[in-house]
């Protein structure tokens, strides 16, 4: 089975959007896998304290899929309840080149590219940068852009630092994926798209930052910076739906696959050709009887369960961290450490089905752990101890920044997002004033709705 590009899988924006630019790759594989990709990329996707009392019960109240978290974030809202825009708007689309000399298997990924809406007088400016694996046109943050730029703003959109243009263009690492690094980075990129956005004419009267998911994350970093690099102007953050814990967010998302059966890849193929055996094997059954469209109906024609869709959302975490093992072993060429294969050098048209196949089998715990954490200790910060390498994928480690800065951070997330346990909630619940948690939702299912979405506006606008 040849399979000449399974990393651009990771290109896959996996929750349809109305103003989105979709493209996915499907590896050259055998018929059965490709008709799994395919099915897979079409269904997955990516209390309130300060200010006006809101009633969070009145949020969303007509959103489907209150009771189930995994369906919420699987699934997202239907259209029927999106924020209508007048006219969406394509990005000006601005790229930054490759930092470093780009080995020729990873040449696809040789520019940043990132998406600018200007306005034509004065107006405010939102930075917003995308969840995990998700691109500056991936189908949110295309949405939520529009909905900033038809409210007036500026916008400036970024994939996140775990897509392969950022991971193969732009990280400073062999070994990609280190918040602190990478967010030093994307704080200086995006310093320099502003210089660049104001010297083309933008005029800029206030200027924020938000994301989703990982996106949240790291503004909240970037504003930090900010406060003491002063190259920004940051005002405020917005995190929707910020993981507090990265490294327990993804354990979370690891404990999908073992809970249900999924330990490898041999284990996985089983799972998929169990699941998806009808569109392979039933005559009587294609992919285009399946209406996407209607994704209630999909679910019913595929007889999908809820334990299926864990599996799904654990699936699209591995080709992640996938992506970050094998890129790390391309550029660490002779000093890889070789978790995928014992090859050093890769040309253009190699196949990497047998490193496609082991990165499957390789969590984000397990990368950062066992792989990023030597890499740094050995070629970097000698001095770093696992513990301080821990805490710097935590919000914790930017409490002091927080309890000075809290009035200007707002925090808005689910209270059944997937990615949060117990312990997570209460910490947001008793660190962050400016907050709003929605009973419902799971992880960034519910930022679709036109509730919410008025909702984030509203509260980043609040004096």
């Amino acid at each position: 089975m040849q399979c000449l590009k399974f990393l651009e899988l990771w290109e896959i924006n996996l929750r349809k959007g109305e103003y989105g630019i979709y493209k996915f790759y499907v590896c050259h594989a055998e018929n059965m896998l490709k008709k799994i990709l395919i099915v897979i990329a079409t269904m997955l996707f990516s209390v309130t304290g300060f200010g006006e009392e809101i009633d969070v019960s009145q949020i969303a109240v007509d959103y489907p899929y209150k009771d189930n978290a995994i369906m919420a974030t699987v699934m997202g809202t239907p259209s029927s309840q999106w924020y209508k825009l007048k006219k969406g708007k394509a990005p000006k689309v601005k790229k930054f080149k490759a930092i470093k000399k780009v080995p020729e298997i990873l040449r696809p990924w040789s520019d940043y590219e990132y998406g600018v809406w200007k306005q034509k007088n004065d107006a405010p400016l939102m930075i917003l940068i995308s969840g995990t694996g998700s691109l500056y046109n991936s189908g949110l943050t295309m949405y939520m852009a529009n909905v900033f730029y038809e409210r007036g703003y500026n916008v400036l959109a970024l994939s996140s630092p775990t897509t392969m243009p950022y991971i193969v263009s732009q990280s400073k690492n062999n070994y990609a994926g280190y918040i602190k690094d990478e967010s030093t980075h994307m704080y200086d990129l995006i310093a320099t798209a502003i210089s660049k956005e104001k010297a083309e004419g933008m005029k800029i009267t206030k200027t924020y930052i938000g994301g989703y998911s990982l996106g949240g994350f790291q503004s909240l970093l970037i504003q930090e910076m900010d406060s003491e690099k002063k190259k920004i102007g940051i005002e405020k953050s917005l995190m929707l739906n910020s993981p507090v814990s990265i490294l327990t967010a993804t354990q979370k998302l690891d404990s999908y696959l073992v809970k249900n059966g999924i330990y490898n890849a041999e284990s996985l193929e089983k799972f998929l050709d169990n699941i998806f055996g009808k569109l392979v094997y039933d005559e009587y059954l294609e992919i285009s009887d399946v209406d996407f469209t209607d994704i209630r109906s999909a679910v019913s024609k595929l007889q999908l369960k809820d334990s299926d869709f864990e599996v799904l959302t654990g699936l699209l975490f591995r080709f992640y961290s996938a992506n970050m093992t094998f890129a790390g072993e391309v550029f660490s060429g002779k000093n890889a450490v070789g978790r995928l294969s014992d090859k050093k050098i890769y040309k253009r048209f190699d196949s990497v089905t047998k490193e496609f196949r082991e990165g499957l089998s390789v969590s984000f715990d397990e990368y950062s752990k066992e792989i990023l954490f030597p890499y740094l200790k050995k070629n970097k910060y000698p001095a770093l101890t696992m513990e301080q390498f821990i805490k710097e994928f935590d919000l914790r480690n930017s409490q002091e920044f927080i309890d000075k800065n809290n009035k200007n951070i707002i925090f808005i997330t689910s209270k059944d997002d997937i990615l949060t346990t117990e312990s997570d909630l209460d910490y947001i619940n008793k660190t962050f004033n400016n907050r709003v948690i929605i009973p419902y939702g799971g992880h960034t299912g519910i930022l679709w709705h036109r509730d919410v979405v008025n909702l984030m506006v509203d509260k980043l606008e609040e004096e």
